[in-house]
Parts: structure tokens; sequence; C-alpha cells
């Protein structure tokens, strides 16, 4: 199954005066977070939301009708107010909010904590159901928190598909138990390769299993469960473009490591002042001058970025000077008269004032861009070292496609979804493996996505991700891959049914991305989820550059956040750019998306907000090549 939010509520009058005071409310977040503890193991989840409360019927009350009631978190577990003192009052507020009583639960935790104290039987702990939220009360300390939870951990994930109504999780689970197969409920796959996925068509699912979540939830879930690639590579400064350094860079040389004329003109001595000056001869750039002394009234032509003397004191330009006498060929100067004053230091460069030898010019992490290459190789570098690329896997699925340049059949489309992922993919620096179409058979996609992993570290698909009868993606991953889907429903338009999962791969973890299959779906939840994650993978810290906008039309504003497609344009008229409309902005119309070079960041709509109008502000996040920073 995906992964189960918990939200961790600690009731205590001292805890809420004094945070620092909470032990058990960590201590219970560290288990859930960590799948390497034994509960983190059962849980297979991630804590979403906290807070601490005095020991008020009201206050406790308020979070976990909150909690609840916006689909927040699957599970709310409370710690503390349990027992007999006047002021634990967590079971009374627990059980006005719950609709349905779980006692079960509540038994098994008292039958375990008896057999370590009898002073347990003084446990008055409340479990329940309201709409889609299982709500467990805990003991305050952090033993007994933990205790308990170890106790009922392995039944919390069955409990959840339950409420989710999950038939299929449901299902496989009672098999296991009745098979006598495992003692763990949480859902395991097996390697079967029976039609297990699509089932009945008259008993599939009307509603997703799958909190609708946030954009911003959705990038954290992502940035939780990416780890960075622990691979780098050396190449050479001209094929380093995009890519991100991998260790810290210090110059090998001073910058300039000479004295350096800053002009055309002539190396002299200040002190000399304004008037005549014989010229020793000249001296360009490349060449070197530790040969030349300057005597009073002598001076050296130079070329800008040539050596200058060592005794010289300044350097003046030729536009402040004038022809006295040539030689007698004509072919050199012999003598010049200097027209303005001269101070002393004027137009040279010390040696290493733009860089010192040995100084840090750029930090592991950064990316490399033209600037930065050049001044790598300005400091003596022809190799460096950079993170490591993921392998990237772009996979189709649907009966319905097929590959242009063949002759249409009835009933199908082009797979234009490839050729776009694939173009976006090599824009921002990642050469991706062209993995084909899988056609909605559940034999077929389990072979693909198996050759796929066996080559990418991250396969992104376009397709089979919704609520249509043929839609298996999201069963094949957690049947046949094990798979732990951490979302697969967003509140978003477009791209609503967009899901990330996990698995663990002949010994390596591998990220899944499914987007919908929708053209235009697959191109924005592409910008907003793939190219973070695979960011993410090389170690970049940049992030999109999101910018103010001033609309040029209205819009009618989605219950969902939309991103819709738009042209920005400067001009001199506004301090801000323009936002220009693609066009009908429907999910399986590509145009929308030509020429666009921003998404608009449109507002769910609310009661008191429905629309936005010509002039208003709203954000836009950049797209194509500088839409990183």
């Amino acid at each position: 199954m995906d992964s189960i939010r918990f939200g961790i509520l600690t009731v205590s009058d001292s805890c809420y005066k004094h945070k620092s005071e909470d032990k058990s409310g960590p201590e219970i977040e560290l288990c859930i977070n960590n799948e390497q503890t034994e509960i983190g193991k059962m849980l297979k989840g991630q804590v979403y939301c906290k807070k601490i409360v005095p020991d008020e019927e009201y206050a406790i009350k308020e979070t976990l009708s909150s909690w609840s009631d916006s689909r927040q978190v699957d599970v709310i577990l409370t710690i503390g107010g349990t027992g007999f003192a006047k002021r634990d009052v967590t079971p009374e507020a627990t059980k006005q909010i719950i609709q349905k009583e779980a006692p079960g639960i509540t038994i098994a935790m008292l039958t375990a904590s008896l057999k370590i104290t009898r002073m347990a039987m003084l446990s008055r702990a409340v479990c329940g159901i309201r709409d889609k939220t299982l709500i467990i009360n805990l003991p305050g300390s952090p033993k007994a928190a933990k205790e308990c939870l170890t106790v009922i951990g392995s039944a919390i994930p069955h409990a959840v598909d339950l409420i989710r109504d999950n038939k299929k999780q449901i299902i496989d689970t009672h098999e296991k138990v009745q098979n006598n197969s495992a003692t763990d409920v949480s859902v395991q796959k097996s390697e079967s390769k029976s039609s297990l996925c699509l089932g009945n068509i008259v008993d599939r699912c009307r509603e997703s299993p799958y909190p609708m979540i946030s954009v911003e939830e959705a990038l954290h879930a992502i940035r939780t469960h990416v780890t960075p690639l622990n691979s780098k590579s050396t190449v050479d400064v001209e094929k380093a473009h995009d890519r991100i350094l991998d260790s810290d860079l210090y110059s090998k040389y001073a910058l300039p490591p000479f004295r350096a004329s800053i002009k055309d003109g002539y190396a002299v001595l200040s002190n000399d002042g304004k008037g005549k000056r014989k010229v020793l001869s000249g001296i360009k750039a490349g060449e070197t001058a530790t040969a030349i002394r300057l005597q009073p009234g002598t001076c050296v032509r130079v070329n800008t970025g040539a050596p200058v003397p060592d005794d010289a004191t300044a350097v003046v330009q030729v536009e402040n000077t004038r022809l006295l006498q040539g030689t007698a060929d004509n072919t050199e100067e012999k003598e010049i008269e200097i027209m303005t004053e001269i101070k002393c230091g004027q137009d040279i460069r010390p040696i290493g004032c733009d860089i010192k030898e040995g100084e840090l010019i750029l930090k592991s992490g950064t990316r490399l861009g033209a600037v930065e290459l050049g001044l790598i190789s300005a400091c003596g570098y022809k190799e460096v070292h950079v993170t490591g690329l993921p392998k990237v896997g772009v996979l189709s699925t649907g009966d319905e496609l097929q590959c242009s340049g063949t002759a249409l059949r009835p009933g199908r489309v082009y797979d234009s979804n490839k050729v776009t992922l694939l173009s976006i993919l090599k824009e921002n620096g990642f050469d991706a493996l062209d993995m084909g179409i899988a056609s909605d058979d559940e034999i077929t996609m389990v072979q693909k996505i198996k050759a796929a992993l066996k080559q990418a570290d991250v396969l992104i698909t376009s397709g089979s991700v919704s609520m249509g009868d043929r839609d298996m993606l999201k069963p094949i991953l957690q049947h046949h891959f094990n798979a732990t889907i951490h979302f697969g429903r967003l509140n978003m338009k477009p791209g609503k049914p967009t899901t990330f999962a996990t698995c663990a791969f002949e010994g390596r973890n591998k990220y899944l991305l499914c987007l919908p299959g929708n053209p235009v779906s697959a191109t924005v939840t592409m910008h907003l989820f793939a190219l973070p994650l695979l960011r993410l993978l090389c170690k970049d810290s940049s992030m999109p550059i999101i910018v103010k906008t001033k609309l040029t039309s209205s819009y009618n504003l989605d219950p969902r956040a939309e991103y819709a497609r738009a042209i920005l344009k400067w001009d001199n008229t506004d301090t801000l750019p323009l936002a220009y409309t693609t066009g009908n902005q429907i999910s399986s119309k590509l145009l929308s998306c030509k020429n666009a070079n921003a998404l608009l960041m449109l507002p769910g709509r609310t009661a008191e907000k429905t629309e936005l109008r010509e002039g208003d502000v709203v954000k836009a996040m950049l797209l194509g090549l500088t839409q990183y920073a």
C-alpha cells in the first residue's frame, strides 16, 4: 500500500508550556519515520502533522476534527491524558468526535500492557474512526507509548485499507492470514503472474483509495524519500556544462599570474609626470618583460593584457599621448609625449588581484554554466569531478498508442508523450532511455517495467494511473514490485492522478514517477515533479524560478489549484511581465503548451474568490532553459 500519513497529538499541560519537555512525541515520530525500526517496518508511513495541546477537551477535539475532516492524515496517535488525574480528558474528547469505536485495538494494547505491569488496568484509552481517519489513544510515557504502538502496529496498515475500502489490499491480506503465510498483516505482494490487477470491472473502486494531497505535500514526499546518488565522474571541462560540481575547487594559480596592463598604451615611471618619453620597445600579450629595465624618461609600449616591466609603476593609455618622432624607416615609435598627469598604479592589474593562488573558486554542489567553466579553465583545470547522472527510462502505456511514422489504425493515436518527455529531459541535461510502449496487459506491462528497472534508476511512465478499468499501473507496482506508493492523487489541475512510488529491485533503490496520459498533464507534471526528483538525485539544490506576473485575461478558478500554460512578455510599460494565455487549457490539448514559457500558479476556488480578472497578479513558474537557479 502507499505510505500511511500519521499525525501525532501530544496532550499535556506542561509540554504545551515548555515544548522541550515533550519526550514521547519525538520518540514515536522517530520510530515511525525510520523504516529501520521495528515500528517503522510495520507501519511504512511518515509523520505529516504534529502538535502539542493542553489537557483541554476543546483543544483536543478541535485538532482531531480538523485533521480528520480535512483528510490530512490517515492515522492520529494521541499521546497522554488517558489516566485518572482530574485533567486527563483525552478519552472523553475522543469519544465525542469519533463515529465508530474500535475496541479491539484498545483491548490489544491493554492485554499486552498487563503482561508488563498490573497498573496498566488504570489506562482509559479509546480508539475509533472519524470519516477516513483512525484515531488511537496512547499512554503518555515514551516507553509505554512505544510498547503499545509496537503491539498494534502490524494491524494498522490493514485497518487503513479497510477504512479506504481498498479491496485489492484487503483481499490479499485476508488470503495471507488464512494461509498462515505471514504474521505481519501489512500487505506484501507476491510475484505471481496471474491476472490479479484488473479484477472484476463491476467490483472496481469508484473512488480513489489514495488521499488527495497538495503539490507542496507531494514535493515534500519526494524530498523525503529520494536519496542522492552516491556516484561521481571525472569529465573534461568542455563536457561539464550543466553538471553539478562534486568537490570544492581551489585555484591552481594566481590571476593574473603577472602584473598586467589594463589598456593599450605605455608602461612608465609615474614619478616622471607629463612630458617626453623615449620608447624602448613594445611588449605584446603573451610575451615576457623580465629583461626590460625602465630608466627615467623612458617607456615601453604595451598591449591590453600584456605583462608590464617589474619597475613600471603606471600605464598611460595611447589616447593620452602623441607621437613626436618615429624611426628612419617609419616602422617604430622613437619618442612620444604624455599629455596627462599620471597616478601611481593606474591601469595595472597586480598579481592575484582577481584570484589568489589556492583561493576557493567554486563550492561543491555548484551548477556549471558557461561562466563557471570559463573560471575553472582560467584557474588551470582540464578536468573536474561532477555528480553522477541518474539513468532515466521513459515508458508510455496504453492500448491506443502507436509509434508515429506508421499508418494510423482505427481507434489509435500517435504517442506524443514519449518524445515530449525525452526532449524535456534532454533540455535539462538528462539523456534518457526510450523504453517503448506497454500495452494495457498485465504480463506485458510487468515485463516492460522489469526491463526498464534493470537499466534505469528512475522510471517515468505516462498513462494507466487514473480510474479507468484498464488503469492497472498502481496495482502492478504494488503486487509485482512490492512498491511503496507515497502519493497517488494530487489536488491540482492538470495532473490529479500523478503517482510517486519507490521499490527495491535487484538490491537497488528505484524511483517511479507515473504521470497521467493526457499530453498536457504529462508535460506539466514532468516540470513540477520529475525534474525536481532528478535534480535531488544529482545533489542539485537549484529551485524553479518563480516570478510575479500580471494577467491579461480573466480565469474562472477551479476547486483545485491549476497550472495554466502562458507566455510571459516583458516590456517597458510595466514593472511586471504580462501573462498571455495559450488558449484552451484542457489536458489533452498539447497546443496549449506551444511557445509557453511559464506555468501560471492559479489558486483553488474559494467562496470568497471564484475568479481572477485581467490585471490581477499571480505567481508563475518559468519553463525552459532558464527554469532553475
